[in-house]
């Protein structure tokens, strides 16, 4: 299939692009290798148009179903390398190889996650008890016990995010990464002995500091980072901040010509809002950066069998 844009990444930000040049009469691929971070979310309730909540796999449902209803193909692989070729991209993938004129990055970040006595992190996540992102769900931690794990500077910031939502909070940095010099008094946070072992429980967490102590806890944020994943665009020459994050122009443009990068491997403010943002004006710069698209006759469906929540 001769293609216009291929788009590596099938998280909200890859699959809200497919929808936007499908619409444009756009030939587009979406490579997904099933890792997007959003379907960690139990329920989200700061995603726009859905007031009763949505669940991150169910969000990803119905993404892709809009895509797939205007003609989007997906390709259930991992890209493992791009290149540029005369006029536009290749990229290689564990299932062949595929090129077109334009590729719209949109591979996320990874979250590090604190290991657990019992349990995975993913699973965690999963149930709610473990979080990832203060500014998704704050709210819903308002007077609840919460602990921040992550090093003692970056846990410090997002506790004294979190007291937004409530004045139990205690930050427990990761052995051997605390800050001698920092002050507690001065900043106001509870600091604990650096953590020795977490464990989950059905309705919250046990956690061990270094002095042997247990303490319980509602829920556990994870402040260790979240790298993102720019390896494709680092190995084209395009600019990467200090971070690791991918740099683009207001057209999310990177530094080379005719790759584009949206979502959270752009920005450090990780929300499915953005991302939708991000694929709008992405999309649309792609569109016009192209050739016009030959007149179609096909239409899609006028009723998309979308899952209802």
């Amino acid at each position: 299939m001769e293609l216009d844009c291929i788009i590596v990444g099938g998280g909200p930000a890859g699959l809200t692009a497919a929808t936007y040049l499908r619409r444009f009469h756009r030939r587009v691929v979406v490579f997904d290798d099933g890792r997007s971070r959003a379907r960690w979310i139990p329920e989200s309730h700061n995603c726009p148009g859905f007031p009763l909540g949505v669940s991150g796999t169910e969000l990803l449902h119905r993404l892709r179903d809009q895509a797939a209803n205007y003609g989007a193909t997906f390709r259930p692989s991992r890209v493992t390398d791009l290149r540029p070729i005369p006029g536009g991209w290749e990229v290689e993938a564990s299932d062949g190889v595929c090129s077109a004129p334009t590729v719209l990055l949109a591979t996320g970040v990874v979250d590090r996650l604190p290991e657990l006595a019992s349990g995975n992190a993913e699973a965690a996540l999963k149930s709610g008890l473990l979080r990832s992102c203060a500014l998704c769900d704050g709210f819903e931690a308002t007077d609840h016990r919460l602990a921040v794990v992550g090093p003692l500077t970056r846990a410090a910031a997002n506790a004294r995010y979190m007291s937004t939502f409530s004045a139990n909070v205690s930050v427990v940095p990761i052995p051997d990464q605390s800050d001698s010099d920092y002050q507690t008094d001065a900043e106001g946070l509870v600091v604990l002995p650096s953590l020795r072992s977490l464990a989950c429980r059905d309705d919250g967490w046990d956690l061990i500091d270094a002095d042997g102590n247990t303490h319980r806890f509602d829920f556990v944020y994870a402040a260790m980072g979240a790298p993102a994943r720019g390896e494709l665009a680092r190995q084209v020459g395009a600019e990467l901040n200090d971070e690791g994050a991918v740099l683009t122009n207001d057209h999310m443009e990177t530094t080379c010509s005719g790759l584009y990068a949206i979502g959270d491997v752009v920005t450090d403010l990780n929300q499915i809002a953005v991302a939708f943002g991000h694929a709008a004006i992405a999309a649309s710069a792609i569109h016009r950066a192209l050739p016009p698209a030959p007149r179609h006759t096909h239409k899609p469906a006028a009723h998309p069998s979308f899952r209802r929540s």
